[in-house]
């Protein structure tokens, strides 16, 4: 009697969870729907601010803006030279002794080489910074810069080019790097964007930049951004197990290319603030 009692009990406990499994997911019905994917609010924000700059600067009738980057227009009007000279005085002090029956000797051989050279160099700084982050970081900032500016419609102007082809004209004093210089950037560019950067240890690059944007015809300052090119965060990271516990994933530090992408991003939000 008690064996039977104990499989009915077991009968009915088994035909009560089928009800109940059958009640949560019924035949012909659809499947339950999946969570939405987190919401990457950084990218939002730099996909609102491409946009708004892509209107700001149409708006302006795009501007051609020259990149200097790690590189400042100096305040030098021309391009000096020092003349210089340089004596040259070699002394061999080669002896040769001949030796007489008599006693004597006699003394040959020695020389003396003298040469004069003189030349005119220039002085002249080109702008172009010492410090700065090393060649293959730097291009890679660079290249995050440049893209994300370009995302923008932006129509960027390479100076080295601009320079030739300025060079090139009748009537151009090509020993005059600075007024080459400015011609080309008066015929060619609109606007000068200056792209610096300085040792900073607290920033993921090393580095913080500096960017001045100036209206080349005017002098006018348009924006100036100071900053690490440090992008926002995308939302709290992923719960991961951890040595004490379930804590939240560590976001990876910013890649040199994003930290230029970042300083793009900042110089446009700027120039949008200004040109409203």
């Amino acid at each position: 009697m008690g064996i039977r009692t104990v499989a009915a009990g077991a009968a009915v406990a088994m035909l009560l969870a089928t009800a109940a499994a059958a009640q949560q997911y019924r035949d012909n019905m659809p499947e339950v729907l999946a969570a939405p994917p987190r919401a990457n609010h950084a990218a939002q924000n730099n996909a609102a601010t491409t946009s708004a700059f892509r209107s700001a600067y149409a708006r302006r009738k795009s501007p051609r803006m020259v990149i200097f980057w790690n590189r400042q227009l100096t305040d030098s009007l021309s391009t000096s030279y020092e003349e210089w000279s340089r004596f040259t005085l070699t002394d061999g002090r080669a002896v040769d002794k001949t030796y007489y029956e008599d006693g004597s000797t006699a003394v040959a051989g020695r020389a003396v080489d003298a040469e004069l050279r003189s030349g005119r160099t220039a002085t002249a700084a080109d702008g172009a910074r010492m410090t700065g982050l090393a060649e293959r970081a730097d291009w890679k900032a660079a290249q995050g810069f440049n893209r994300t500016m370009l995302a923008g419609g932006a129509r960027l102007i390479d100076r080295t080019l601009i320079m030739r082809s300025t060079a090139l004209g009748k009537g151009v004093d090509r020993s005059d790097a600075q007024s080459v210089e400015m011609s080309a950037l008066v015929g060619k560019a609109d606007l000068l964007v200056e792209v610096l950067q300085t040792p900073d240890d607290g920033a993921p690059s090393g580095y913080t930049f500096r960017v001045d944007v100036k209206d080349i015809r005017s002098g006018t300052l348009l924006a100036t951004v100071v900053t690490q090119g440090i992008p926002p965060s995308g939302g709290p990271g992923r719960w991961v197990a951890g040595p004490n516990g379930y804590q939240r994933e560590r976001p990876l530090p910013p890649t040199v290319d994003q930290v230029g992408a970042r300083v793009a991003t900042e110089v446009m939000q700027a120039l949008v603030a200004n040109w409203g």
